[in-house]
């Protein structure tokens, strides 16, 4: 097995997730590049090496990855969720013109900061403690 292969068996696996050959070969197109996929968009590309395999079983395996943690969701534009490979902390930017989405990164002591700041804003707006909250910024605009 290619080394590319058995680093994505083992990262399927400590996510409690069997590795087939169709998930295998599906989180391998996924994670091979940090990218923002639709559910169409990962047919289509696991398609292209697997002709058979159906939307459903393309789309389960998705929300599979997902709920697991192997691939985080995104949704910034119509309702459509798009499949974030980077599972790294960070953020996004939407050009509005295009529909790119770029990935987008702070420093974890600006990060920290602008949290705190903004869930004091609303808990004095509240009167009450905000809990578990995280931080996900999306700055959209235009080139």
């Amino acid at each position: 097995m290619d080394q590319n292969y058995q680093k994505i068996k083992e990262i399927l696996e400590s996510f409690g997730i069997r590795a087939t050959s169709q998930r295998l070969e599906m989180a391998h197109l996924i994670l091979s590049e940090h990218q923002h996929l639709t559910a169409e968009d990962v047919f289509n590309l696991v398609n292209t090496h697997f002709p058979h395999a159906s939307r459903a079983t393309v789309f389960n395996n998705l929300k599979l990855f997902s709920e697991k943690g192997v691939i985080g969701t995104l949704d910034l534009k119509n309702g459509i969720t798009h499949y974030d490979s980077n599972t790294d902390r960070h953020h996004h930017a939407l050009n509005e013109e295009t529909g790119e989405i770029l990935d987008v990164y702070l420093d974890p002591e600006t990060e920290n900061k602008v949290h705190n700041l903004m869930k004091q804003d609303l808990e004095s707006k509240l009167g009450k403690d905000w809990k578990d909250s995280k931080l996900l910024i999306t700055l959209k605009g235009k080139v």
